[in-house]
């Protein structure tokens, strides 16, 4: 018998027992849908350069989440839209993207750190000079951003952005409803398609593969919420649903981080070993935990496909790979009770 993972791969292609079951992706958006995404790519790059000018005026942690939320929002409508547009065309927005990005990525991390850290002090010593440390890394990181920021050039991106816009609204006016419908539709397949091939992959042990899912998801939850008003069952609920479970993975993402941090602060300045081993061990038992919790929701990741009629034979075939990650956290939960110290939830230090 195929492994689920095999099967997975074999939905993805087409290829194996489930190719004969694919069925062809029914055209339930409305006419319009494709002439609004492409006033959306408009207006959601207003929005991105709105939050960029914010961002090289003052560096706070509201100002690069907001930045960085609108950048990814911006890649994830391309990436609906590619359809309609050059692929070429479309790899050179999300580079430059992806640059913008990550001259944000060392300052982020300290302040999400900064305040995990900052509630553990009354408890840990060693928490309080990792404090400190940290505050001195803000600071510079700061700067660094600051300056990076502000060399940002947007005419390049802001020229590709405009012709992108232009290759979709001639589209627009050449494809029939029908089809244009399709290619939207199955964009947001291979988006969804793909987070469950990765989840699928999930090894509890590497928590690369968790990030991995995770940012596959995170285009998969921006499409859906640029479609939001097409999609039949999309509602509030829903999308609330999507941004928790994808803050699931997040929160073992930055404690992760933050148990590199801590390992990169211990090999530079002279703490004393005890308090060290009991406030690390705290850190290890709060990462465990989150991803016991993660792992217990896993399988709820195929609840949220909310495309009538579209096929979705990889999320059948992965069936067995959730609930194996489901079986896997129980396992964790009877064998190593993982509970942080007094009973402290560690989600609630995030």
């Amino acid at each position: 018998m195929d492994s689920p993972l095999n099967a997975t791969k074999a939905a993805l292609t087409g290829n194996g027992p489930y190719r004969s079951e694919r069925k062809p992706i029914r055209s339930d958006l409305p006419a319009g849908a494709l002439r609004q995404l492409e006033k959306s790519l408009k207006k959601q790059w207003k929005r991105y350069r709105k939050q960029l000018k914010s961002c090289q005026g003052q560096s706070s942690e509201k100002a690069i989440h907001d930045s960085r939320v609108e950048a990814r929002r911006l890649i994830s409508i391309l990436e609906l839209l590619a359809g309609f547009m050059a692929p070429d065309r479309v790899k050179k927005v999300e580079r430059e993207l992806k640059r913008h990005l990550d001259r944000f990525d060392d300052l982020r991390d300290t302040q999400v750190q900064l305040s995990i850290v900052g509630k553990l002090q009354k408890s840990f010593p060693a928490a309080r000079s990792f404090h400190a440390y940290l505050l001195k890394r803000e600071g510079r990181f700061a700067r660094q951003t600051r300056k990076r920021i502000k060399d940002i050039k947007t005419r390049r991106l802001a020229k590709l952005v405009s012709t992108c816009r232009a290759e979709v609204e001639h589209e627009q006016r050449e494809c029939s409803p029908q089809r244009a419908s399709e290619l939207l539709l199955r964009s947001v397949n291979r988006a969804f398609s793909r987070t469950v091939y990765l989840a699928s992959r999930i090894d509890p042990h590497d928590t690369k593969t968790i990030h991995c899912t995770r940012v596959a998801f995170k285009r998969y939850r921006y499409m859906v919420e640029a479609l939001a008003d097409y999609l039949p069952g999309v509602d509030e609920r829903l999308l609330e649903r999507l941004h928790d479970y994808q803050s699931l993975m997040g929160d073992i993402q930055d404690s992760e981080v933050l148990r590199l941090t801590l390992d990169k602060f211990l090999g530079k300045k002279n703490v004393r070993a005890a308090t060290v081993r009991e406030f690390r061990e705290e850190l290890l038992r709060r990462r465990l935990w989150l991803i016991r919790k993660y792992l217990e929701a896993a399988g709820e990741l195929l609840d949220f496909w909310p495309l009538i009629g579209a096929h979705v034979n990889a999320a059948n075939a992965s069936r067995p790979a959730l609930a194996r990650l489901r079986r896997l956290a129980r396992h964790l939960r009877q064998r190593q009770t993982p509970q942080p110290r007094r009973g402290r939830s560690p989600r609630n230090l995030k």
